[in-house]
């Protein structure tokens, strides 16, 4: 059903877990499959994303999608970040999961969309607080 690769991925995933000083999160579910993501980013003054991790209550294709989205990102801008698509991680799974689990990509797109979207929320708020001070 799945790869080798897929399955050596799996079984010891690089960015796993959280990230201490995320300045990014972004979530994102699927109530059909039940699967539940969480991106975080670390993005530096100039931009771009130093560090990536995340946290998965789901299976191998979604654990796997999301270990490879982080692995994309490090060294990205943020408008970079914001071009990944679910085709472009599923390009990186080298057609090691089944199609019926390519909603694992989706799933990571769509964190990686709500992670860059949360650090610029937060940025402006921090903007809005240095101003009224």
């Amino acid at each position: 059903m799945y790869s080798n690769e897929i399955l050596e991925r799996f079984k010891s995933p690089k960015f796993a877990g959280g990230l201490r000083g995320a300045n990014g999160t972004g979530k994102a579910g699927d109530d059909k499959c039940g699967d539940l993501v969480k991106i975080y980013i670390l993005v530096d003054d100039n931009g771009i994303i130093t560090s990536a991790k995340f946290k998965v209550y789901g299976g191998v294709s979604t654990i796997v999608a999301c270990d490879i989205a982080c692995e994309m990102l490090i060294d990205m801008t943020l408008e970079e970040a914001l071009s990944v698509t679910s085709d472009d991680i599923l390009e990186h799974l080298e057609g090691g999961i089944p199609e019926v689990k390519y909603y694992s990509a989706v799933l990571a797109e769509e964190a990686i969309n709500n992670a860059v979207e949360d650090y610029y929320k937060r940025k402006e708020r921090e903007e809005k607080k240095q101003l009224s001070i």
